[in-house]
C-alpha cells in the first residue's frame, strides 16, 4: 500500500486483496479512480516488493523491478520478482552512467545521500554502513536488455531522495510513460535540492500534470504524488478485464 491507497481495486467482482489484513474490504486503486488503464510497470526501489499484489493483478508478468541494495535484491526483491515472473535487475539507477557512489544502508531507507541529512534518517544512518556501486542510467538498462518500452507505462520510483536524478537518466524512454507515481518532500528533507516542486517543473515540462498528492503532505511535508500525461489521450480504465471468470 501506498500513501494514496493500493493501485490496483479490490472488490467482490474483481476478487479482494490475498492478504489477510485487506480481506474482503473494498478498495478504488489508483488506475481506477484516475481512469487511466495501464500495460506494464517500471518500478524502481523494490525493498521487500509488497507492491506485487497490486501489479500481478493490473498488468500480469509485465512488471520490471530494480534495485541498488544487492543483499535486498537477492534475499527480499529478486525471490518474488521471480515468483511472479517479473524481470528484475540489482543495478544503482541515476542520472549517469559509470559514477562510482556510495549507498548507504538504512534498511527500507537505504539511499545514494550521505549523512548530511535530515532527522528523519540521521538514526537509521548512524552507522555509517555502506557499499560502494557503479551507477547506470534507467535508459541504459533498458536498452542493453533489449525492452520493448512500448509495454510498459507506469513508473513507479521510490529513491529516498535520488528520484529526480532517476528522472533524468530516464529521459529516453520518458516518451512511453503515462502515469508516474513518485515520493517528493515539499522541504527537501532529504538535502539533495529536489524538492516536490523542483520535481513537479520537471515533470510538468516534459508532458505531465500532477493528479495527486497524499494527505500527509499537510501534516508531515512529504507523501506520494500521481503524475498524468497531459499531452496525449490515456487509454481508459476498463474494468471489464480485471472481473472473475
Amino acid at each position: 500500500m501506498s500513501k494514496l491507497g493500493p493501485y490496483a481495486s479490490y472488490d467482490k467482482e474483481t476478487g479482494f486483496h490475498p492478504h489477510p489484513l485487506h480481506d474482503n474490504i473494498n478498495y478504488v486503486g489508483s488506475f481506477e479512480r484516475l481512469n487511466v488503464d495501464v500495460r506494464g510497470v517500471i518500478h524502481v526501489g523494490m525493498w521487500d516488493f509488497v507492491e506485487h499484489y497490486c501489479y500481478s493483478k493490473l498488468v500480469g508478468d509485465k512488471v520490471i523491478g530494480v534495485e541498488a541494495n544487492e543483499f535486498v535484491f537477492d534475499t527480499m526483491s529478486k525471490p518474488i520478482a521471480d515468483r511472479c515472473g517479473y524481470l528484475s535487475f540489482n543495478e544503482c539507477v541515476y542520472s549517469e552512467d559509470g559514477l562510482e557512489k556510495q549507498f548507504y544502508l538504512a534498511n527500507d531507507c537505504s539511499t545514494l545521500n550521505p549523512v548530511a541529512y535530515s532527522n528523519h534518517l540521521s538514526m537509521k544512518l548512524a552507522g555509517g554502513n555502506f557499499v560502494n556501486v557503479i551507477t547506470k542510467k534507467l535508459s541504459t538498462l533498458i536498452q542493453e536488455n533489449n525492452i520493448d518500452m512500448n509495454q510498459y507505462d507506469f513508473l513507479n520510483i521510490d529513491a529516498e531522495g535520488a528520484e529526480l536524478e532517476i528522472l533524468k537518466g530516464f529521459e529516453d524512454h520518458i516518451k512511453y510513460i503515462n502515469m508516474i507515481f513518485i515520493e517528493t518532500s515539499l522541504n527537501d528533507r532529504n538535502n539533495t535540492g529536489a524538492t516536490h516542486e523542483a520535481i513537479a517543473q520537471w515533470l510538468v515540462e516534459r508532458g505531465f500534470k500532477l493528479a495527486e498528492m497524499s494527505d500527509s503532505y499537510q501534516q508531515e511535508g512529504w507523501g506520494d504524488s500521481i503524475f498524468l500525461r497531459n499531452n496525449r489521450e490515456l487509454e481508459p480504465f476498463n474494468k471489464e478485464k480485471y472481473l472473475l471468470k
